[in-house]
This record gives C-alpha cells, sequence and structure tokens, in this order.
C-alpha cells in the first residue's frame, strides 16, 4: 500500500527511527557477537556500537579453542566461548602459516607454531595476523615461548644433542634480531620443557614455576638474566602449581593433597615484588569433582587468563570447563559445557588461549560482519 492510500484511510506512519541515546542503550545489552550485523547497518549504528563498547569492563575475555586435526595436522578448526551470550561461537578457519607444525600455547594469550628453522606467533585475540620469525640457533622440540612487550624469549626444550638444555635466546622484534641469553638456572635442568613448567608473563617479565615442586623464578628480557629462585609453595600440602597474569596480577594456582587424592583447588594472588601470597578463593567441591574424574589426571589440568577471568580445565576431560571471576578479595566460580569437543574431535589436539575480543578482532575474523 503506498503511503498516499494509507493517509487517505487514516493509517498512521509506525515506523520509528532508532538512533542516538536509545540505540547506544539498546545495543548496550546486547553480546559483542550480536553488535557485529549492526556495525555494517550504516555509519549511525556503527557509532551507535563503539559507543556501546566503550566502558572496558563490558567485555568478558574469551576463551580460545584450537582444535588441531591429530592425523593430518594441516586441519585447524577453530571456536571460542563467549561468557557474555554463553555460547562457542564457529571461527572462519585462518591459514596457519607452518601447517604440519603443532599449535602451542605457552602463556595464556600467545599461541605459536615452531620448525628447526621457524617461528611463527601471533598475539591477536582471533589469532588473525601471524608473525612468521627466522628460527632461533638451538633447535627445539619443547621449549617456552612468551612475549615480554617487544621481546619473544625462547627457552629450554632442546633436543638431546644439543650442548646446553637451558640454553635461552631472545627475538628483538625492533632489530628482528636473535640474541643469546643467560641460561635457565640449573635447577630446572631436568624439566626445562613446556610439560613440566607453567609460564606467565608481563610487559616486563616471564615468570616460571615448575609444576610438581613449586621452584619458581622469573626473567628480565632487558638484561636477559633470571632473578633467584625459590620455592612458591604457601600451602604445604600443595602438589601441583600453575601461574598466571594478567591486568598487573600475578595468580598462582594450586592443588592440595597428592595425584591420588586431590583435596582443593586454591587461587592466590602473588606480590611479584616480594612473591608474598594471599589466598583468594577456593574451587567448589563438586566443580573439582567434574574437573578431575576417576578417569582423569590431575597432571592434565591447565589456565586460561585474561583481564580478571581465570578459566581452568583438564585436557584429558574437555566436557567440563570451570571458571572464576577475581574481584579484589574474592572468587566467582562457575563452569560451562564445552561443546567445542565432540565425539569426532576428542582425540585431537586442543590448544587454548584467552583474550577480550574486540568489534574490530570480530570484523578481521569474519571479513563480511555475519556469523558463521
Amino acid at each position: 500500500m503506498e503511503k498516499g492510500e494509507r493517509a487517505q484511510r487514516g493509517e498512521e506512519n509506525t515506523t520509528i527511527d532508532i538512533n542516538g541515546d536509545l540505540l547506544e542503550a539498546i545495543l548496550s545489552h546486547l553480546p559483542l557477537i550480536h553488535l557485529l550485523a549492526a556495525y555494517h547497518v550504516s555509519q549511525n549504528w556503527r557509532y551507535a556500537v563503539q559507543s556501546s563498547l566503550s566502558n572496558p569492563s563490558r567485555i568478558k575475555p574469551w576463551l580460545i579453542a584450537y582444535v588441531q586435526n591429530s592425523r593430518n595436522p594441516s586441519m585447524v578448526t577453530t571456536c571460542a566461548y563467549d561468557p557474555e551470550s554463553r555460547v562457542w561461537i564457529d571461527i572462519p578457519r585462518t591459514t596457519m602459516p607452518l601447517r604440519y607444525s603443532p599449535i602451542l600455547s605457552s602463556h595464556s594469550n600467545l599461541i605459536y607454531m615452531h620448525t628447526p628453522s621457524k617461528l611463527a606467533f601471533s598475539v591477536d585475540p582471533l589469532s588473525s595476523t601471524w608473525h612468521e620469525v627466522d628460527g632461533p640457533k638451538v633447535w627445539r622440540s619443547d621449549p617456552i615461548v612468551a612475549l615480554i612487550g617487544s621481546h619473544v624469549v625462547i627457552a629450554g626444550g632442546s633436543h638431546d644433542f644439543e650442548l646446553d638444555p637451558l640454553a635461552v635466546e631472545i627475538y628483538d622484534a625492533r632489530a628482528r634480531t636473535w640474541k643469546t641469553c643467560q641460561p635457565m638456572p640449573d635447577i630446572l635442568k631436568v624439566c626445562a620443557a613446556t610439560t613440566w613448567l607453567s609460564v606467565a608473563a608481563s610487559d616486563l617479565k616471564m615468570y616460571l614455576i615448575e609444576k610438581n615442586s613449586a621452584t619458581f623464578c622469573s626473567f628480565d628480557p632487558n638484561t636477559r638474566t633470571w632473578g633467584d629462585t625459590l620455592e612458591l609453595r604457601p600451602n604445604g600440602s600443595i602438589f601441583f602449581s600453575l601461574i598466571a597474569f594478567s591486568k598487573n596480577r600475578l595468580v598462582l594456582i594450586g592443588l592440595t593433597g597428592d595425584m591420588e587424592n586431590v583435596e582443593s583447588l586454591r587461587i592466590w594472588e602473588v606480590n611479584s615484588e616480594t612473591f608474598d601470597c594471599n589466598e583468594i578463593g577456593k574451587m567448589p567441591s563438586i566443580m573439582l569433582g567434574g574437573l578431575i574424574d576417576p578417569c582423569s589426571s590431575p597432571s592434565s589440568i591447565n589456565i586460561s587468563m585474561a583481564d580478571n577471568l581465570v578459566y581452568v580445565y583438564n585436557l584429558s576431560n574437555l566436557k567440563v570447563i570451570v571458571y572464576c571471576e577475581l574481584s579484589d578479595c574474592s572468587c566467582n566460580w562457575g563452569s560451562i559445557q564445552n561443546s567445542a569437543i565432540t565425539d569426532q574431535n576428542q582425540l585431537h589436539r586442543f590448544t587454548f588461549t584467552c583474550s577480550k575480543v574486540g568489534i574490530h578482532d570480530l570484523l578481521k575474523a569474519f571479513g563480511s560482519g555475519k556469523r558463521r
């Protein structure tokens, strides 16, 4: 019916143009993934989307899972859990720079791949952009890799025929050169690999803890030296330790009891200068039971952290993932079902990272702005 005919019949035009503060208020209640289509409506809507996301606390960190086919490593799928919408989202496949290398992650927001001659890494939340550089001088199979400011540190994990299993090299992204550093502390000689070490990185330092012994130390990329080693064990019954760093906050997660009988999982905030520990939370028993069942091993537990959100998962039991949202002096616990794991991919390699995802990250990953 034409507009003139409607007017003659006395009908009103009920179309409402939503703009300005009203539009922004509506968009502020929508999860990020639902804003992708709105971003492409018009320039006014684009401004409204950006304005609705201006509050840094508006978006919670996503958990990103890279699933690599165990039989054909070149086949990789990516999905992410958005805690705001509480759904898993399939991320369009990106081309991996080193097709047949395993995808690895030493700490929460860095993903990397390596061969004897190449190192590729990405710190994009959804790994849309990769940096590829010549490999270090020492050939390594299971090294620790960390991004600290403009430096990429690669330590330990060397092959048996290499002279120094504690060798450390640093790549200066500005000078585009590798430099040799002080070796890792001798006490780590039999465990200088990601299998036994948990890694955390700030903008200034890298922190390491040996998961079983709680031997702890730090590395300064500017001086290329290691600090003193100590035992970071605030509770004498801790038998397994993990660390993470985010928002100037060093966090220690410890399992108490023993491998056969895990009593609790606790979280401490660690002073990064004095290394004093302050306990801030304990995982509810029912969640701990879902994380460690009779068929899974406590030594397979790992964590990913960004902002104030910590995801805890067991690589030998990935059906349930527990999260903890940290406040100044307490924890808010919850659990999610991992729909990223299926009967078809449960034996594949899962690698997790954690990061805040913005609208521009989604635009880079999805291109057209439409969800798959």
